[in-house]
């Protein structure tokens, strides 16, 4: 074999191996960018999905919260918050009571239109966890809506809840999120079409103030939020205090007869 044809032939291999070797890094590279890309992607969907969570999942927990601590201190004893303030307070103290005990329930509703419009904002990373938490939501808004419960007080239907929602949601800034306070008092006083629905809420607010009674349907609320609020604060880092109302015979309330073990400091 000649020294030319020699040099050829190995010439030739050289350039095949650099090919396949070539070939191999090109495609080692392209898997290594893929994955790359993919493990951004990831990384940006999860600090996504943390800062909604971090901007509805944390308002609706601060809303159920405040809304099972009204509940609480309305419905733990014959001297709690609405006989407290509606039959014997001031005309101011009277107006407080009702208006604010409106406004932390429709808060709630609220926040959880905003999540109902789009659900994919409490993403908690699990499907079994998503469905636990929108169980929990569906099961608050079955104790509102129920029928089981004798009378009226306190009810509202799933129809009633989403109105009062959206009628709530404020979409100024940079996200939707509730009208304050003072906004909420303005319109109360102001608007009748937004008012009128919250005439039944209202004469049941009423009422309890008026005369105490036992109201099984927000036994029940305050039990299902409390759910909601462990399972969503789990490990109590933010609301490391919740205390349930205990169930209650209605024709012998138990508070009427040991109110000591139900006791609770403040009664906002």
């Amino acid at each position: 074999m000649s020294t030319e044809l020699v040099v050829a032939s190995i010439s030739g291999a050289v350039a095949l191996v650099s090919v396949v070797v070539s070939a191999r890094a090109s495609r080692r590279q392209a898997l290594l960018a893929a994955e790359l890309e993919r493990q951004t992607a990831a990384l940006a969907r999860d600090v996504a999905r943390q800062d909604v969570m971090s901007r509805v999942r944390d308002p609706l927990l601060w809303a159920a919260y405040d809304l099972q601590s009204r509940i609480y201190n309305i419905a733990r004893s014959q001297f709690g918050f609405l006989a407290l303030y509606c039959k014997d307070g001031n005309p101011q103290e009277r107006e407080y009571a009702r208006r604010n005990t409106l406004y932390v329930i429709a808060e709630y509703f609220c926040w959880v239109e905003i999540i109902r419009r789009q659900v994919q904002f409490l993403d908690l990373g699990n499907r079994e966890d998503n469905r636990r938490v929108v169980g929990l939501l569906h099961e608050v808004s079955n104790r509102f809506s129920s029928d089981r419960n004798q009378g009226a007080g306190f009810r509202l239907f799933r129809g009633e809840q989403r109105a009062i929602g959206e009628l709530m949601i404020s979409e100024d800034g940079d996200g939707k999120g509730s009208i304050g306070y003072a906004e909420f008092c303005r319109r109360l006083a102001t608007d009748q079409d937004f008012s009128a629905w919250f005439s039944s809420l209202d004469e049941s607010i009423q009422v309890l103030g008026d005369e105490f009674y036992v109201e099984q349907r927000l036994i029940e609320i305050q039990h299902t939020l409390i759910k909601l609020i462990t399972f969503l604060d789990e490990g109590g880092e933010r609301f490391p205090f919740t205390r349930e109302l205990p169930q209650q015979r209605t024709d012998r309330p138990l508070w009427l007869s040991h109110p000591q073990d139900v006791s609770e400091p403040g009664t906002g």
